[in-house]
């Protein structure tokens, strides 16, 4: 049985290219069945994909017993020799900050931590330990939540390229197997009997009714048609992105109305030329577009700007979710700062750009911040000490001459400047390059915040994206002897 489970999960893996050779991988362990398989199944296979693993547990404050999963989690860490970060979050008192059901702000809270020790590890992965139970029981309770087909698309074996989910395939029952062969007994979480969460009462009352009294097989059923309509929502999405640019007005000389920057614009007639379906999600996206996601726009505001579009009245006005607004001018179809409401977004920045010589430091008066450069050397068998690259930096200074063939440091011309059209970088852990603008969409950094997301560059190359990441390109490597490190100080930084 573990030589199966162990083979069957590598060939998924491989399938959804999930792990890319030298990547780590944070592995996020509860403690429970699905993430302790999780864990020793990618140990087994951690040589074949060449990667490196760090366990992630969060202690989310939830029940007496917390620090006893911490625990063991860190035991079974230590056991295999892995690092493991153990995390805490105070749910109940997030849930009063972020006002959002318990289940809703430990989710939160989860991903946050995630990406905290991503950027703390230079890792590019994290693997989640869903499987195929797991999607019947989404798509149910999206089901009854009324959701369209991006909620009944079921959980997704990678998502936004960084999260993974290698035990897809796999049913509960097939995991527990695999714990027994391995003699590995998993932490009992009460709260995953506790029938006042929707979930639970669908794994523990609705599916062993559906099963005993019309489909046994109705896991199977409902991952299969999960995965139907994954694969038809990202057609779907193909579709309504190249929609949404045949739709959007940037050139304020093909209307009558003037366009503000921090807008977007759409032409009415030419989005009703499109499906229903389509035009559903080129809604979304503009939503997203100045947002940064979706999460707050549901079904009823997709259905009134609908509405708006098809009726005959000239200038309607809609407000949204955010603080942005949806307004009607004519044939222009306009998503903008809602001016009425009580936090407005805030105006997108002018561009700028500062030269920085090296070593040296500059002031970025736009954004109230500095940014300092210095140039260090890495003694032989010296392994240094690699920051985040969030908001400090280093860089490979010999690479960096190499390429843009500057023989002294005074000559190697680096600008902080803000996004320009067409910027392309390569992030951190990629072997391709990505838009910026997606690359900020996939970080959900709302429109309107990312022409103040400042930017070191070199000639037009993208060295560093400010309180993000870095550029792969020029990332410190085992024969590096010269280098570049660099800070970036704000009000907001040094709070």
């Amino acid at each position: 049985m573990t030589t199966d489970f162990v083979r069957q999960m590598h060939r998924f893996i491989l399938r959804h290219a999930m792990i890319e050779n030298g990547e780590t991988v944070v592995v996020a362990v509860s403690g429970g069945a699905d993430s302790l398989a999780l864990l020793y199944g990618l140990h087994a296979l951690r040589t074949q994909l060449n990667c490196q693993l760090h366990v992630a547990h969060l202690n989310h404050c939830l029940r007496s017993d917390a620090d006893a999963d911490a625990d063991f989690v860190q035991q079974h860490a230590t056991n295999l020799e892995l690092p493991c970060t153990i995390g805490h979050a105070d749910v109940p008192l997030l849930m009063k900050r972020w006002k959002l059901s318990v289940e809703a702000s430990a989710r939160r809270a989860r991903y946050q931590f995630y990406e905290d020790v991503c950027t703390q590890i230079r890792a590019t992965k994290v693997a989640l330990g869903h499987h195929r139970d797991d999607t019947a029981e989404t798509v149910l309770m999206n089901l009854i939540r009324g959701s369209g087909t991006t909620g009944l698309k079921g959980i997704a074996p990678v998502r936004d390229v960084k999260f993974i989910r290698p035990l897809t395939d796999f049913t509960r029952q097939q995991i527990e197997a695999f714990l027994t062969s391995m003699e590995l007994v998993e932490r009992q979480d009460s709260t995953n009997t506790d029938t006042r969460y929707l979930r639970n009462r669908i794994r523990h009352e609705l599916i062993p009714l559906l099963e005993r009294d019309y489909n046994p097989n109705i896991k199977t059923g409902l991952s299969r048609t999960a995965g139907v309509l994954g694969t038809e929502s990202e057609y779907l999405d193909t579709v309504a992105r190249e929609a949404f640019e045949a739709c959007r007005i940037q050139d304020s000389t093909e209307v009558e109305i003037p366009i503000k920057s921090e807008s977007v614009v759409l032409d009415s007639a030419k989005l009703r030329q499109y499906h229903i379906a389509v035009q559903r999600r080129v809604l979304r996206q503009s939503f997203a577009e100045m947002s940064g996601y979706t999460g707050d726009l549901y079904f009823t505001h997709c259905e009134a700007m609908l509405r708006i579009i098809e009726r005959e009245s000239p200038n309607t006005v809609l407000a949204l979710p955010n603080g942005l607004r949806f307004r009607r001018a004519y044939q222009c179809l306009i998503f903008e700062v809602n001016a009425g409401c009580r936090s407005p977004v805030p105006v997108e920045m002018e561009n700028f750009a500062y030269p920085l010589a090296v070593p040296g430091k500059v002031s970025i008066t736009a954004l109230k911040a500095e940014i300092t450069v210095e140039l260090g050397h890495i003694q032989s068998l010296e392994t240094p000490e690699l920051p985040d690259g969030k908001f400090e930096a280093v860089f490979d200074y010999e690479k960096l001459k190499e390429m843009f063939a500057n023989p002294s440091p005074e000559t190697l011309l680096l600008t902080v400047r803000n996004r320009r059209q067409g910027d392309r970088f390569q992030p951190y852990g990629m072997r391709g390059t990505k838009k910026l603008k997606d690359f900020l969409m996939d970080a959900k950094v709302p429109r309107y915040e990312r022409g103040s997301v400042p930017l070191l560059v070199c000639g037009d190359e993208i060295l560093w994206i400010v309180g993000y990441t870095t550029s792969e390109r020029f990332k410190i490597q085992p024969g590096t002897q010269q280098y570049l490190y660099l800070r970036y100080v704000s009000d907001e930084t040094s709070l």
